[in-house]
């Protein structure tokens, strides 16, 4: 299942168009099945570069550490960060084993000059959940994959020494019509990406004759800011 959710992924890296084709459409969804699953170290770093960006804008650093418990798929990971607009994603990325202390490294790695960015999580769970959508008599679905953590960054830069602490939040969301296959799916999206949500892609002919057949419920034009909740809040 991971190295289906990894594929996903690397998806989303590939494909950049973004349309507004499902915002078309006001659905309300309703929870079908849940499952949350606990983890060592998530399956791609999309939180953590999301960290690392926001630091590299605030200060120099020349490679990220990502510490924790790596699988095969977190360590091959990294090597496909380059493809990311994100400005951290373009840094030296190394997938370190967990063993000392974030700070522990922090203190082997301070020395003049850039020092890398430390970052690891823990508490980490996937969360995979089904809706339905009650505006469409539970005909159109959503799969939604979140990946959540506590994550740590450490700094230890010689100037402006810095550590953070956050909770890190990332998903992928495929909503289609009956059956997940080509020709049904409405949109497919990921977050985050740039700090957005990004939406890679939507079939925006598909959502119209889905809406002229009222088997979808028409957004109405009052409803000016339709990606502000793509999805209820997901148990914990």
């Amino acid at each position: 299942m991971l190295v289906t959710i990894f594929a996903l992924m690397l998806a989303a890296v590939f494909c950049g168009q973004s349309l507004q084709a499902c915002s078309l459409a006001l659905h309300d969804w309703k929870l079908i099945f849940y499952r949350k699953i606990p983890v060592t170290v998530p399956f791609f770093p999309l939180s953590e570069l999301d960290v690392a960006t926001a630091r590299l804008e605030r200060a120099g650093f020349a490679r990220v550490f990502w510490v924790g418990s790596h699988n095969f798929i977190s360590a091959v990971a990294p090597a496909f960060l380059p493809l990311f607009a994100d400005k951290a994603a373009g840094l030296p990325w190394a997938a370190v084993d967990s063993g000392p202390s974030l700070m522990a490294m922090a203190r082997e790695n301070y020395c003049p000059g850039e020092g890398p960015l430390i970052i690891g999580s823990d508490g980490n769970y996937i969360k995979i959940a089904l809706f339905a959508d009650q505006n469409s008599g539970f005909g159109c679905m959503q799969l939604v994959v979140q990946q959540t953590g506590r994550i740590r960054a450490v700094h230890p830069d010689t100037k402006t020494p810095w550590a953070q602490e956050t909770n890190g939040s990332s998903w992928l969301s495929l909503i289609f019509y009956q059956l997940p296959v080509p020709g049904r799916i409405l949109s497919f999206s990921a977050y985050p990406v740039q700090k957005n949500r990004h939406s890679i892609y939507e079939d925006h002919s598909y959502v119209e004759t889905l809406l002229n057949q009222r088997i979808l419920k028409r957004r109405p034009d009052l409803v000016v800011d339709p990606y502000r909740f793509d999805f209820p809040e997901l148990p914990e």
